[in-house]
């Protein structure tokens, strides 16, 4: 009689210990499933933003090169030296929006996981090259 109650009393021990694994296993399911919507969410999401962003990267590159356009078109300097400089400084301009201009058009290889420093870099770098924009009537002699 003892053996058979301890035997019975085993089983139950065993049974309820497999159901609260299953319990586990099935709650370890649904939270894989839900990580991997959340997954799915964020990569449209940052695809969405990179389209986003390389858009007003090329719309500002486009007006960096009207810019450019109308320094050039601007020759009121009224020496030799002078117009050299401001030359100088107007090519400079150009070839670093070119730059910007060749990174956002590669920008597509750019990996997920570094598309946020990539995002930073470029703001910077086209955040100071407006800065440059005004800073080229500026005279900084005085």
């Amino acid at each position: 009689m003892y053996k058979v109650a301890l035997a019975v009393t085993l089983q139950a021990i065993c049974l309820s210990g497999f159901g609260q694994q299953d319990k586990k296993t099935a709650k370890a399911r649904e939270d894989v499933v839900e990580a991997n919507k959340d997954l799915k969410e964020a990569k449209l999401d940052s695809a969405a933003d990179f389209r986003k962003f390389r858009h007003e990267a090329e719309i500002n590159i486009k007006e960096n090169e009207r810019k450019i356009a109308e320094l050039r078109a601007r020759k009121n300097q009224e020496n030799k030296t002078t117009k050299e400089t401001y030359d100088k400084k107007v090519l400079t301009l150009e070839q670093k929006n070119n730059e910007l201009k060749r990174r956002i058009a590669g920008s597509e290889t750019t990996k997920p996981n570094t598309w946020t420093s990539f995002k930073s870099e470029f703001s910077h770098d086209m955040t100071e090259l407006g800065q440059a924009f005004m800073d080229i009537g500026v005279d900084n002699k005085k």
